[in-house]
């Protein structure tokens, strides 16, 4: 194994951290209302199929080209999530539907909902064609020269990838630093105090949920647009569970999601580049490609009973339209 091959698995890692954190923030902010949301692999999924589609349509058949075209794909997949979750939010915060099964609904739904799309979109069931236009990668100033092969995680990148760590700031600042931020974790916390304070709190937990779609439909969209230039069913391959257990990893927090997310993303790498290193090369190959579900149970079987959820997330509010 050389240095290149550790760059190269780095430069996956990041792929698969914009993913992941994407994914992860979304289901941050829908936790931290109150709204348990394992559906984020559904919202996921819509986001990839429509993502694809979008991209074609703006950038090929409407002439928007690059980069407009496949940005254009990438919110119509924001969209899809984002309106798609509104089914979660009115299941769980309007009819008090149980969360988990609300958010199984969602999973199960998405993947036949992405099938039929797929079939008035691409005129084929279970991918569209390859190839599709996608954002022109770019090398990171003074990192991409970085001796040794190294620089190569830092080459031929999606401007996406940037986007999404710099996230960290503006989430951070309105969780932490704002008054709506305040208002959406004491929903998650305590919604009776919440509302003893003149909050309404369904709005705050319809406003959580609904920022988990869109970002978990950006993720998608991301996926088939600037990591597989195509739509194929299945793509997500359990990602959006991965997802959650980095948001279970980090305690609810933004900034360790970065951490929590990078580190998943690691794991998925091992397979795809690392499969030759020492010790790992020792390893049956059906082993090497499991390597990040196992990671995935290991740190939280090591994890789980060392974090906080938020005290009301996954509990009805009986409180009416408050």
């Amino acid at each position: 194994m050389t240095l290149e091959d550790v760059g190269r698995a780095v430069q996956i890692a990041l792929v698969y951290f914009t993913i992941l954190y994407l994914t992860g923030l979304g289901g941050l902010f829908s936790e931290r209302s109150g709204i348990v949301n394992i559906g984020l692999e559904g919202l996921m999924i819509i986001g990839t199929v429509t993502g694809s589609y979008g991209t074609h349509l703006f950038t090929i058949d409407l002439g928007w080209g690059v980069p407009w075209g496949p940005i254009a794909g990438l919110v119509l997949g924001l969209v899809a999530g984002l309106l798609f979750s509104s089914v979660h939010a009115a299941a769980t915060v309007t009819f008090r539907v149980d969360h988990i099964v609300s958010g199984v609904v969602i999973n199960l739904v998405a993947i036949g909902l992405a099938r039929f799309l797929s079939q008035i979109f691409f005129g084929q069931a279970t991918q569209s064609d390859p190839g599709q236009p996608h954002l022109v990668p770019f090398d990171v100033p003074l990192l991409a020269d970085l001796p040794g092969g190294l620089g190569r995680a830092f080459q031929s990148m999606s401007p996406v990838v940037p986007v999404a760590a710099l996230l960290v700031v503006p989430a951070t600042f309105a969780l932490y630093r704002t008054r709506w931020g305040l208002r959406l974790r004491s929903a998650g916390e305590n919604p009776e105090a919440t509302r003893s304070l003149g909050v309404r709190v369904s709005p705050l937990r319809y406003q959580g949920v609904l920022l988990s779609g869109a970002l978990a439909g950006l993720s998608g969209a991301f996926l088939s647009v600037e990591v597989v230039y195509n739509w194929r069913e299945g793509q997500t391959l359990g990602l959006g569970f991965i997802a959650l257990a980095s948001l279970i990893l980090s305690n609810w927090n933004p900034v360790r999601l970065m951490g929590a997310a990078f580190l998943f993303g690691f794991a998925q790498a091992i397979p795809l580049r690392l499969s030759d290193a020492p010790l790992i090369r020792e390893l049956p190959p059906q082993f090497i490609r499991m390597t990040p579900y196992v990671v995935t149970i290991v740190v939280l079987a090591g994890f789980v009973g060392r974090v906080r959820p938020p005290a009301a997330a996954g509990s009805a509010y009986e409180g009416g339209a408050g």
